[in-house]
């Protein structure tokens, strides 16, 4: 009987094994340098910014991360609503040129980084987000815009730069398009930079062993268990 319970316990393993499949950073921007920040509110100030990303395979996206701040009053809303756009990227010097996908974010579960900037006009305290999606994209150049959309008066979300180089950034402004290079710094000035965002997810570049060597393979590891539980008894 033991022999039948190790063998068992080899074959769920291999399968168990075979059938996890685990994130991977699939692109990212870099980290915020907890400076400055794009408007991407068009609920409190029709600013909405996009940055650019490419995936090198078909993926599925599965977490988006990013980081933000709140301006002038650094104050958050009482419950934000972010929302994600994805549109295509023609390269070239080209902005966003056709609507993809986009949806809720929910509140982005803020967490407190504990990181600030000092500004005549206050002070800004940076926030760290992050929401489980499901978005399945070709490999292709794309932008992508983070955006909250919550009544928040007198405060705008600025979504946090990070020292990317070269930075593809847009802006939209109520409903006009343009190329922008610039981002915000509080009272410091304007520089170039992109916006910090993680994605995560499942890649079809990731070797992944198929179904049927993978029974194969349990099948001859259960049968090498049985034989060693045979010498054994012997």
């Amino acid at each position: 009987m033991r022999k039948v319970f190790l063998a068992i316990a080899i074959v769920g393993l291999v399968f168990s094994w075979s059938g996890t499949a685990s994130a991977v950073v699939l692109f990212s921007s870099g980290t915020p340098d907890y400076y400055g920040g794009w408007y991407s509110d068009p609920t409190n100030s029709s600013w909405q910014a996009y940055d650019d990303f490419t995936l090198s395979s078909a993926a599925t996206i599965t977490g988006i991360e990013w980081w933000g701040f709140y301006f002038p009053g650094n104050t958050p809303p009482a419950t934000d609503a972010f929302m994600y756009d994805i549109q295509s990227n023609p390269g070239g010097g080209g902005g966003p040129s056709g609507d993809i996908t986009s949806g809720s974010l929910g509140d982005g579960s803020p967490i407190d980084t504990g990181s600030y900037a000092t500004t005549t006009s206050g002070t800004l305290e940076f926030y760290e987000y992050s929401a489980a999606v499901n978005i399945a994209l070709p490999a292709g150049a794309y932008f992508l815009s983070i955006d909250d959309t919550a009544s928040n008066p007198g405060n705008v979300f600025c979504w946090a730069t990070t020292p990317e180089s070269p930075t593809d950034i847009w802006d939209i402004y109520s409903g006009s398009t343009w190329e922008s290079q610039l981002a915000y710094y509080g009272d410091t000035g304007y520089g170039l930079e992109g916006a910090a965002f993680n994605l995560t997810g499942e890649s079809s570049g990731a070797t992944v062993p198929e179904p049927a060597t993978m029974t194969l393979l349990g099948l001859g590891l259960a049968g090498l268990a049985t034989k060693v539980a045979r010498r054994k008894n012997r």
